[in-house]
């Protein structure tokens, strides 16, 4: 008797067993649903709200419409998309509708890019400056540096008295000649071009970032900013993109708001930095380097069967740094400074271009350097 019911109490708790697990098998899965990541500093990031129609009515291409409503379940009129000035110009600066897109911002919104510059700067150097400081291990750098000659009208040609010469035409044709020449000279020289070089984690970058010899990156103030309003250059301002990602119920479908929208969670945060530097000398100096005199002119030899240089003069254009940042840990993962000049050359032709004598050439051209920023990552 008694075997009989140590039998009956075993078969009783496997079915309570079994039930349990049947029961587990068809009740509710448990949903991982996105966390919302949050942004680390807050330093007014420069964004702008637009309505679908105002922007349909602007002349934005359809196909650019609905990338930018493209989380939009209902794409009425009144529905709102938040936009950076960054991706802006990035998005529409070449448009002929651009305009009318800056137009749809109230003047008064434009006074965000002056009201956090001290912020942004501050933000940027102590960034910069961390990452080339020895107490930084985490951190590698690759980079590559570029350089153009910009031709066409631009270019422009004098005697030494400095009177325009006729046949512009017919000397730009020339100077490209030249330039063309003169680039192979100075591909050679720039540095890791190919971007085939990456510093160690930890490694002193006293000489590999900007500004080289230097153990601090940027000293810059806000004096040493530039504006020009009315060809839409802020001095320096940052803008945030979130990376959204589709909310879910608890049955792992995306959620939908009381609207019927889809609700999204922002993820990631990436935000830009832009800086435009004065085009004088002792304000580039704090963030650029620059080469000797002598350099300079060494550069041109590859074109001297062209020409050659008597004298040289450069004078700066308004310079530009921009960075990116993943906005919830401040960290740098990238920073681009592109160094604008105008140069005035006293040419001496030679060669296949003697004919054309000695002459003064003005022409504009850019410096990049870009540096990649590697960090390590917890094992």
């Amino acid at each position: 008797m008694k075997k009989v019911i140590i039998k009956s109490i075993s078969l009783a708790l496997v079915i309570i067993m079994m039930i349990s697990v049947f029961a587990a098998c068809g009740g509710d899965k448990v949903v991982d649903r996105p966390t919302a990541a949050q942004i680390k500093t807050d330093i007014g990031d420069v964004t702008f709200t637009f309505t679908y129609g105002d922007l349909r009515k602007a002349g934005i291409a359809g196909d650019k419409l609905a990338m930018l409503f493209e989380n939009t379940k209902k794409k009425t009129d009144d529905k709102t998309v938040s936009l950076s000035y960054y991706e802006l110009v990035s998005t529409f600066g070449g448009e002929d509708y651009f305009d009318n897109i800056l137009a749809l911002i109230p003047a008064e919104e434009f006074t965000k890019f002056s009201e956090n510059e001290e912020q942004v700067i501050g933000y940027f150097n102590n960034l910069i400056n961390t990452i080339k400081s020895d107490e930084c291990d985490d951190v590698r750098i690759s980079y590559r540096e570029e350089f153009w000659i910009n031709h066409g009208d631009k270019v422009v040609f004098k005697d030494a008295d400095g009177n325009e010469l006729p046949n512009q035409k017919e000397l730009r044709a020339a100077f490209r000649l030249y330039a063309d020449k003169a680039l192979e000279g100075i591909g050679g020289v720039l540095l890791n071009k190919d971007q085939d070089h990456a510093t160690a984690f930890g490694a002193d970058l006293t000489n590999e970032m900007y500004v080289f010899g230097s153990k601090t990156a940027s000293t810059l103030t806000v004096s040493d900013l530039y504006t020009d309003k009315e060809n839409k250059i802020y001095p320096a301002y940052t803008s945030v993109v979130p990376t959204l990602t589709f909310d879910l119920d608890n049955k792992g479908n995306n959620a939908e708001g009381e609207d019927g929208e889809y609700i999204f969670v922002p993820t990631e945060w990436y935000r830009t930095i832009n800086i435009c530097v004065k085009p004088e000398e002792e304000s580039v100096n704090k963030a650029f380097s620059t080469r000797t005199p002598d350099e300079v002119l060494k550069y041109f030899e590859a074109a001297k069967a062209y020409a050659k240089v008597n004298s040289y003069e450069i004078a700066f254009e308004p310079c530009y740094i921009t960075a990116g940042v993943n906005a919830v840990n401040d960290e740098m993962t990238y920073c681009v400074y592109q160094k604008n000049m105008i140069v005035t050359m006293n040419v001496t032709f030679t060669g296949a271009l003697e004919k054309y004598g000695t002459m003064l050439i003005t022409f504009p051209c850019a410096n990049q350097m870009t540096y990649d920023i590697g960090w390590r990552t917890a094992e």
